[in-house]
C-alpha cells in the first residue's frame, strides 16, 4: 500500500514521516511527499498511490481543488484531509468530494496512525470484494447468499431504488457509484435490477430525474434553468432534449400546458 504526503510545511511532514509508525498503519510500500498540489499531481501521473494524505489550505491550489482535479481523472483514490479549521464549508465539500476522513490539525500522530489504518483496511476489503464479484460476473455465477449480504434480489432493487432517491439531483451520478456503494459488480446489479423491473438503472435514473422535474415545473413560479439543476443536469439543452424525449415536449411547454 503506496501513500502520498501533501502539506506545504516541510515541518509537518517530517513530523508525520517520523512520528507514525506507517507499516503498522499498513503503508508497506512507498510513501512520497508533496508539498503543493501541482508537485502532487506530477506524483499522481508516474506513481502508484493507493491513498493520500492531504492538507486543505495550501498557497496556490488547495488540497480540495487538488482532490477535485484528481476526482476528473480517478475517481476512487482514498484521501483524509488534515485543516486547521473546523469549518463546515470545508467539510462540506470534502463530503462532496468523496473524501475518507477529515483531521482537523493539530493531531496526535495517534490519531492520524488510527484513520490511515482503518482506510488502508476499508482499501483491502473493497479490494478484495471487487475482485470476488468480477469472478462472479466472469463466470456468470451469482455471489453466494452470505457474500450478498442475504440481500433478496427485491431488496437489491430496493436499495438502489433509496440509493437514486438520496442522490437523484447529483449530476455526476453514475451505475459504478451505486455498485461501489452496495459493494457489488455493475453488471451484475444491472442484471439483477432489470430482471425485476424491466429497464435498466440508467434507464429508470432517467425515468425518476424527469418525473421530478415534472413535479417541480409544476410548481408556481419555478424556473426551468433551476429545475434542470435540481435533478442533476448541469447541461440546460441536455436536460430539455431528455425531457421532450420522455414527456413529447420542452420543459417550457409542459409548464405552459400544465400551468
Amino acid at each position: 500500500m503506496n501513500l502520498l504526503i501533501v502539506d506545504d510545511e516541510m515541518i509537518a511532514v517530517k513530523g508525520m514521516l517520523n512520528g507514525v509508525d506507517w507499516k503498522s498503519c499498513g503503508i508497506d510500500g512507498s510513501i512520497w511527499t508533496a508539498y503543493s498540489a501541482e508537485w502532487a499531481l506530477k506524483i499522481l501521473n508516474v506513481q502508484q498511490v493507493d491513498l493520500m494524505l492531504c492538507d486543505i489550505e495550501m498557497p496556490g491550489a488547495s488540497g480540495l481543488e487538488l482532490l477535485r482535479a484528481i476526482r476528473e481523472i480517478d475517481r476512487e483514490l482514498p484521501c483524509i484531509f488534515l485543516t486547521c479549521h473546523a469549518s463546515f464549508e470545508y467539510a462540506q465539500e470534502a463530503i462532496s468530494l468523496q473524501c475518507t476522513d477529515y483531521i482537523l490539525k493539530p493531531a496526535p500522530y495517534e490519531v492520524i496512525a488510527e484513520k490511515v489504518k482503518k482506510a488502508c483496511e476499508d482499501i483491502r476489503n473493497r479490494r478484495k470484494e471487487k475482485v470476488q464479484e468480477k469472478y462472479f460476473a466472469e463466470t456468470g455465477q451469482e455471489p453466494p447468499q452470505q457474500q450478498r449480504n442475504a440481500k433478496t434480489p427485491a431488496e437489491l432493487v430496493a436499495l438502489i431504488e433509496q440509493y437514486i432517491e438520496k442522490h437523484l439531483k447529483e449530476s455526476s451520478l453514475l451505475v459504478t457509484d451505486i455498485a461501489e456503494a452496495l459493494y457489488l459488480n455493475k453488471d451484475y446489479l444491472n442484471r439483477v435490477f432489470k430482471k425485476e423491473k424491466g429497464v435498466s438503472i440508467s434507464q429508470y435514473l432517467i425515468s425518476e430525474r424527469m418525473k421530478l422535474a415534472a413535479v417541480l415545473l409544476r410548481e408556481e413560479g419555478s424556473n426551468v434553468n433551476l429545475v434542470a439543476e435540481k435533478v442533476g443536469y448541469n447541461n440546460y439543452p441536455y436536460f430539455a432534449s431528455s425531457f421532450k424525449r420522455f414527456y413529447g415536449c420542452t420543459p417550457s411547454q409542459y409548464q405552459r400546458e400544465q400551468g
